[in-house]
């Protein structure tokens, strides 16, 4: 039996009892128990859709799982079979299968009793056994972190051979968090931030949206109560007139439709998670959110979605179209969704199909009757996590999951229409390797929506990509530094290292020397001092291990390059051309960047933990936020130019990064006080505050990121509440 983690906080039990006289009579727990009881809501929802053969199938697993977990209570004091049920509930309200619903029933059986895989397959079958299997946790070695890696990486395997399993984890999540109060609230916090930088972020990928809303929702409940609270308590108040306000405008949508003989009907929906959303993430005030009111209308096709968009449009100008139903968000969402608004409000309207509701709503489970478009972007999702796994190490797949799923991802296609899902700065040679390696590994050139482009250059969600090939054409080292995932680097990596020694050296060089020409300089020009200076840095003997270190990936020749012009520039006396917020106060921040002159982007002021890309220039390193415009247009202008930078996981320093702040109402005097003295409670620094007639400015000096959002929380509470902005994208 697998030994529990100390995640089973959420089911503890209080040991098991000694049989009764019931049971050494030969009784089973399920026979004289409660067992009807608790489950008559589930024969309710499984009536609606199974035969009564495949009901019988379920509630035998249930009896098989009360009598395994005889005698265990969770933290509640409820019978602990009240969890599965209630998992089992949830999947039937999906309408799974009947497999799914039994291995609900049995998901905590191995982990928790002496109950073996093998007993469960003999029972119910193979494919029930491996679906509890994949859901049964791991525990590896003493450590918390190890166990968790391990168990994620199981979960995330059986996930790519079963999607179900994925799906039943997210139900038994969802009634876990449900029933967080009987832990204790240090728990309840670490509980829920695993949810949302883990599960909620797996339910979008699989499509399975409802899940993962009531997730999220949960989630800032625990993490964020008094924000939440607020916004709680604001929208039980303004019930009455919301719902005015609700019925005043499907009253007007519906005479809009009538009267320009469209199709459809208005029928307003629960925005709660996007005001939760935008409230805490993106920290809107309260009097705007309350007036937002989301409706979704569903038509017969597209050509009518589209027809719909078109004519609302034309007649409200301050109107905005998101098109999700030709570009797909990840978990095949597909939709229309329209933003009206005015002085009075805020409309979001969804425009989809029948069955696109249903794929936003299910996603994976609707398995082969899901429209294409959604099914493409769920296995293009699901072939990313397969990339992701790691078998020597659990938590090198742990870090990889993390980073996949916060990152910001484009759907790029193929001329046949095959969709790619590729992270925010992706290039053509991303794409070749995520097609084929063979189209990766020979790629000479590609055609973007039709027109010749360089590979280096960056894409975008919704372009047709083709690669050009050349089977005599081999990877070359520059790739390295534009390329963004991990499946590309590898195979480059791969192909640099197998080849031959003198190849080798020759390829560094030309990289080196083309990595020079973009300033105007020849490697043949170049001092032995100047070479000197390079091989001093890195700690090397000769050109030629220069070179090797550059072919083999280990060392990106637009590095050196800068490395070498910033040699050249001090030799030479030149002036700094570029502009830069401060030089870095430790050389050990961002990884790989030790000897370089870095600095920061006034346009976009980093912090520690931002996502960052640095830009090479004459005189070093330029660091950006990943989204900056700035960074974007030399992106677009100068790929060559810009690398992929990350923060080191430690430091042996303290820093401290300038961030300013808009806060979207004047500050009193008092006010001002209060806030200076909440800042430097969080150790943070003030180095300036100006009130104005409508808002205010402030700029405050923190750690890191993580600083940042926690102040600004703290700092909402106090101010009651309003929106406060990061200067700088």
């Amino acid at each position: 039996m697998t030994t529990a983690t100390p995640d089973r906080e959420l089911e503890s039990n209080q040991g098991r009892v000694q049989p009764t006289a019931f049971e050494k009579a030969g009784f089973t727990h399920s026979s004289w128990s409660h067992l009807p009881d608790l489950t008559a809501g589930l024969r309710a929802t499984l009536s609606e859709y199974l035969l009564d053969s495949q009901i019988k199938q379920v509630m035998d697993a249930c009896a098989f799982a009360d009598t395994a977990h005889l005698g265990v209570t969770r933290k509640s004091g409820e019978p602990y079979i009240v969890h599965p049920i209630a998992v089992a509930e949830v999947l039937g309200n999906m309408r799974l299968d009947t497999e799914s619903l039994m291995a609900a029933l049995l998901h905590d059986v191995i982990e928790d009793t002496d109950v073996s895989k093998e007993e469960i397959e003999e029972r119910f079958g193979q494919t029930v056994a491996d679906i509890v299997d994949g859901l049964t946790k791991l525990t590896v070695s003493n450590d918390k972190n190890d166990n968790k890696a391990a168990t994620l990486r199981k979960i995330l395997t059986a996930t790519l051979n079963d999607p179900r399993v994925i799906v039943i984890k997210l139900a038994d999540r969802l009634h876990n968090m449900s029933t967080l109060a009987a832990l204790k609230p240090d728990r309840r916090r670490a509980i829920a931030s695993e949810t949302l930088n883990i599960f909620v972020p797996m339910g979008r990928l699989v499509g399975v949206n409802e899940i993962a809303d009531q997730l999220e929702i949960l989630c800032y409940e625990n993490l964020e109560p008094e924000l939440f609270k607020r916004l709680h308590d604001e929208l039980v108040q303004s019930t009455d007139d919301r719902l005015r306000a609700k019925q005043h405008w499907a009253g007007e949508i519906g005479r809009f439709i009538a009267g320009h003989h469209l199709h459809g009907t208005p029928i307003c929906i629960n925005n709660d998670i996007t005001l939760y959303q935008r409230f805490l993430n993106e920290h809107a005030d309260i009097p705007t959110l309350l007036h937002t009111h989301a409706y979704e209308i569903e038509l017969e096709s597209i050509a009518e979605c589209d027809q719909f968009a078109a004519v609302v449009r034309e007649h409200f100008l301050w109107s905005q179209l998101t098109d999700h139903i030709r570009n797909p968000l990840p978990g095949g969402n597909q939709a229309l969704q329209l933003s009206l608004s005015d002085e009075r409000g805020r409309l979001d309207i969804t425009l989809r199909t029948q069955l696109m509701r249903k794929a936003a709503q299910l996603g994976v489970v609707l398995g082969d009757i899901a429209p294409q478009s959604s099914r493409s972007a769920i296995q293009a999702s699901l072939r990313n996590l397969g990339e992701l796994i790691d078998k020597d190490c659990a938590t090198n797949t742990f870090d990889a999951l993390l980073d996949y799923l916060h990152r910001e991802k484009i759907s790029v296609y193929t001329p046949d229409g095959d969709l790619h899902e590729l992270p925010q700065g992706a290039t053509a040679v991303d794409f070749a390797y995520a097609a084929s390696l063979y189209l990766g590994n020979h790629a000479i050139a590609a055609t973007i929506d039709g027109q010749p482009c360089p590979l280096a250059t960056p894409l975008s969600t919704g372009q047709v990509v083709e690669i050009i090939t050349d089977d005599l054409a081999t990877p070359n080292p520059d790739w390295l530094g534009f390329v963004n995932t991990g499946k590309a680097r590898r195979a480059i990596q791969q192909v640099l290292k197998a080849s031959e020694p003198t190849d080798r050296l020759a390829l560094g060089q030309q990289a080196l020397s083309r990595a020079l020409q973009l300033y105007q300089i020849d490697i043949q020009s170049l001092s032995d001092d100047d070479w000197l200076g390079v091989l001093d840095w890195q700690h090397l003997k000769s050109k030629a291990q220069l070179f090797e270190k550059i072919a083999l990936g280990a060392l990106l020749p637009q590095m050196v390059a800068t490395r070498l012009l910033t040699h050249l520039s001090e030799s030479h006396g030149a002036a700094v051309a570029e502009s830069s917020l401060h030089v870095n106060q430790s050389n050990n921040l961002i990884v790989g960047t030790d000897g370089l002159d870095v600095r920061y982007a006034p346009c976009c002021i980093p912090i520690l933990g931002d996502r960052i890309d640095g830009h090479l220039t004459r005189r070093g390193l330029v660091v950006h936020r990943r989204r900056c415009p700035n960074l974007k247009h030399e992106l677009n202008r100068h790929p060559e130019n810009v690398v992929r930078l990350h923060w080191q996981t430690a430091t042996d320093t303290d820093p401290r990064f300038p961030v300013h702040l808009k806060i979207d109402r004047p500050i009193t005097d008092e006010e001002s006080t209060q806030l200076i003295y909440l800042i430097r409670q969080f150790q943070g620094g003030v180095e300036r505050l100006e009130s104005l007639e409508e808002s205010s400015n402030l700029s405050v000096l923190v750690r890191d990121r993580n600083h940042l959002a926690r102040l600004i929380q703290e700092m909402r509470i106090l101010l009651d509440f309003p929106r406060v902005t990061r200067f700088g994208v």
